[in-house]
């Protein structure tokens, strides 16, 4: 009725391939169960093709399916004898597999040996071939003739012989022990459905007497059935009309129109009848892992030592541990693991199924991170308007920032230079939510605030704000930012832009694994809000222009915070400067961004707004002498290096870096100090450049006395300033070094 299996798949699959809502993956495998109907798939793509440079070997796929029917088959159990392992032994649909896909007999007279029907279909595809079938061994007194092939029922083979391969088996029946000549022998212990996808959400298979293996229970995993073999349907037409009450059950689960199932006769499948059989007592080592070298005697040995858990059992002998992750060995361990406790199999349990169900390479996981998705880029909600407006991007962690905002015929320095001149003479905007926002909270929060700063944050009054130094525990400064606190448990603290991630895991690790006993819980919620930073003298007239919340300086005075209305708009407005200039940095939701940024831009016409980027923040805070993480640090500076002693509690016992930074070396008062500088001549000193002293060192080098940390000109001054580290540098001002820099030219600047 079904005709040539072969002519009904490839009519299905052509049926399949000219529907345009159907997409055919072949080569691919679904290699694990995941949340939210997840589904990872590892598609090989060139593995089997000769390399070719614009091919990858393989592709993995993320796959999210409401509704998905698992199809995935049954694999074949060994039985484990003494001497299985000898070359020429295999099973039986591997021996089926190389006679009708490649046309290979692997041998010249091949004995079968099987507790089921497959090994019939085994002997006969064999014969059928001209293969010489020395004998089909059945487990069972009553399993059925096949014509043409000798039968030995109610036998078991015990052994193998053969020294560079097999030449004879030994097999017992009630009578004794036989030898008979083979240079092949074709096992098939019965069959395990594939239940491994089903198991990967922390779903444990079920029982089947029936069918002797573990079948998948329904539900473990949300939208997936499983049907056909997988499922115990053991035969041709069971899996067919399984798999069509599947794919029904999918469709109503979408709430498609069901089609009329269709009709599926009975086939002449062998009916599939198992008598268990797992091992055959004899002499010689009887394996159950081929690739671990997992014998029955080890398993026993694992239960006599104690070793009763089936995972316990595992890592004793290391079943299943192997690329296969047991799909031949397992169950016939755990029945082996049974027998020796007295106990039934589903009592015993299985091991745990983890993905991936088949290896996948370290290449096909990463390789989508090329090119332009080498790294997330992340994105504020004013980043289309920065790109929009003539954005020069500038990478800061995963963010791309505003280098500066370029206007038509207009090179970067000159829009640096304007953008630091608007800031100073009237209203510049900067796009700050890319700073780092992290919520502290809980009764315990000031006190782990203070472990964590340098300074006292504990007695911060709710409404204020203040700056605050981070360190490593060995004294290093880490962050800098400032601290809002909200109530009398939450605090807000901002942190670089780079460092979000890293702080917010910093705090996590020193909760978690010192003061896991208090009660402090952190959130990073910088992506929750949009940052701006309104700056300049016309700034609180921008901001009054648009109506709202009181911002007078007698109603909000320095390092305050208060919330309140900005025109239409719910804002959080914390009255700090990192400019020097009147500024007002102003929270909002990251929903309300791009139109509150907008706004400003409207707002501030009559003003002389402009938007400003990195560069010019730069600029404008080494002008006011601020430090900035990343340029004056660099994992070796300590706070008293730049001159942030104020910025140190004298009140506190104990914070991060404390009695590192009591360490002699860090004490040294030979130690380089943080000194600002201007060139005598207004050039631009090299970033980076050191400062000579008389001498030379053992190396013959020039001795060193500084070097600088962050360089730039500076319209408002009009001449190049920078910041550095100088031997004695608070002491020395007004005194010129000299700067050597890689074009051959010497630079002079006055500390």
């Amino acid at each position: 009725a079904f005709g040539s299996a072969e002519d009904r798949i490839r009519q299905i699959r052509d049926e399949l391939a000219e529907l345009p809502n159907v997409r055919l993956m072949p080569r691919t495998a679904i290699v694990g169960a995941y949340d939210q109907s997840t589904y990872g798939a590892l598609e090989q793509v060139g593995t089997h093709l000769p390399r070719r440079a614009h091919l990858p070997r393989a592709c993995f796929w993320r796959i999210h399916a409401r509704r998905a029917v698992l199809a995935a088959g049954a694999l074949e159990r060994p039985v484990a004898f003494a001497n299985n392992d000898r070359p020429g032994v295999m099973m039986a649909g591997a021996v089926r597999a190389y006679l009708n896909r490649w046309a290979v007999s692997p041998g010249q007279r091949v004995a079968v040996f099987a507790n089921t029907d497959s090994g019939h279909a085994t002997a006969r595809d064999l014969r059928a071939a001209g293969v010489h079938v020395a004998a089909l061994i059945d487990t069972r007194h009553d399993a059925p003739d096949l014509p043409g092939v000798r039968m030995i029922k109610g036998a078991q083979v015990c052994g193998t012989s053969g020294r560079r391969g097999l030449e004879a088996i030994r097999y017992r029946t009630h009578s004794g022990t036989e030898r008979l000549q083979a240079d092949c022998l074709a096992v098939s212990g019965g069959w395990n459905p594939t239940v491994h996808l089903t198991c990967h959400m922390n779903g444990r298979p079920r029982w089947g007497d029936d069918l002797a293996a573990f079948l998948p229970t329904p539900g473990a995993v949300p939208g997936l059935e499983a049907a056909g073999a997988c499922n115990g349907a053991m035969s041709t037409a069971a899996c067919l009309r399984e798999g069509a009450a599947a794919a029904a059950g999918a469709l109503e689960g979408l709430g498609r129109t069901t089609p009329a199932a269709p009709e599926i006769p009975e086939a002449d499948d062998d009916p599939y009848r198992i008598a268990p059989l797992w091992s055959v007592p004899g002499r010689g080592r009887a394996w159950l892992d081929f690739q671990n070298d997992v014998k029955v005697s080890d398993v026993q040995l694992a239960a006599r030592e104690g070793f009763e858990s089936v995972e316990h059992a595992k890592r004793y002998t290391t079943l299943g541990m192997a690329t296969d992750q047991g799909k031949l060995s397992n169950i016939n361990g755990l029945a082996i693991l049974s027998q020796s406790l007295n106990a039934d199999i589903p009592a015993v349990g299985t091991t745990t199924f983890r993905p991936p169900y088949t290896p996948i390479s370290m290449g096909s996981i990463g390789g989508e991170a090329r090119g332009e998705v080498f790294q997330p880029v992340r994105q504020t909600p004013i980043h289309g308007w920065n790109g929009a407006n003539g954005a020069d991007w500038e990478p800061v962690g995963h963010w791309r920032r505003p280098y500066a905002y370029v206007r038509s015929g207009e090179s970067v320095h000159d829009a640096v230079m304007r953008e630091v001149k608007n800031v100073r003479e009237g209203v510049g905007l900067l796009d700050a939510s890319t700073l780092g926002k992290i919520i502290v909270k809980g009764p315990d929060a000031g006190r782990f605030l203070d472990m964590l700063y340098t300074n006292m944050m504990s007695t911060l009054k709710p409404g204020k704000c203040r700056y605050g130094l981070m360190c490593s525990e060995n004294g290093f400064l880490i962050d800098d930012g400032v601290v809002a606190r909200i109530d009398d448990d939450t605090f807000l603290c901002h942190t670089t832009t780079g460092g979000a991630e890293r702080i917010h895991a910093h705090m996590e690790e020193w909760l978690q694994t010192e003061w896991w006993d208090w009660q402090v819980y952190v959130a990073n919620v910088t992506e929750q809000y949009a940052q701006i930073a309104v700056v300049g003298p016309n700034a609180r007239k921008v901001l009054e222009k648009l109506g709202g919340m009181d911002l007078s300086a007698d109603n909000l005075a320095f390092m305050e915070w208060k919330d309140g209305k900005i025109g239409a708009f719910d804002a959080r407005v914390y009255r700090i400067s990192f400019s020097g200039e009147l500024s007002f940095e102003i929270a909002v939701p990251a929903s309300q961004g791009l139109a509150f940024w907008n706004a400003l831009m409207e707002a501030g016409k009559g003003f002389s707004v402009m938007p400003y980027g990195t560069e010019a923040l730069h600029i404008l805070r080494a002008e006011k002498g601020f430090i900035m993480i990343g340029d004056e640090t660099d994992g070796t500076v300590i706070p008293q290096d730049l001159g942030l002693n104020w910025a140190i509690s004298k009140k506190k016992d104990d914070y991060l870096g404390k009695r590192a930074q009591a360490r002699s070396h860090m004490t040294d008062p030979n130690r380089w100090k943080l000194v600002g500088l201007e060139t005598v001549d207004g050039s631009v000193l090299p970033d980076g450049a050191y400062a000579v002293a008389d001498g030379v060192n053992a190396n013959g080098q020039r001795n060193m006395q500084g070097r600088v940390t962050s360089t730039y000109y500076s319209p408002t001054l009009e001449k190049g300033i920078a910041m550095g580290l100088v031997l004695h540098g608070p002491d020395r001002m007004g005194e010129e070094l000299e700067f050597p820099g890689t074009d051959g030219k010497t630079y002079t600047a006055r500390i």
